[in-house]
């Protein structure tokens, strides 16, 4: 239940930075839906990159560096598609 939880708190974490990069630099092209989704999934596989150091230790998604992964990778991943579709178009 403990990994759920951490699971649950960096969906959290994914769609609040996608909400907060959505409002701060929002592309002509990109739809706050898209956001969304681009915010979890940062959030997902910055939290899973940060925890694979703690793979043969004791991984828990609520740890700090678990955190700070999951957010680094929600608002990276918004940024570079809002950045990219700033660009093209």
């Amino acid at each position: 239940m403990y990994n759920v939880m951490g699971f649950v708190v960096w969906i959290a974490i994914g769609m609040a930075a996608g909400l907060i990069m959505d409002m701060m630099y929002h592309g002509p092209t990109t739809t706050r839906g898209m956001t969304l989704v681009f915010g979890f999934f940062g959030a997902f596989i910055g939290g899973m990159l940060s925890m694979s150091g703690y793979l043969f230790h004791d991984p828990e998604p609520l740890r700090i560096g678990g955190l700070v992964g999951a957010t680094a990778g929600a608002v990276g991943f918004t940024f570079l598609y809002h950045f990219i579709a700033k660009k093209v178009l």
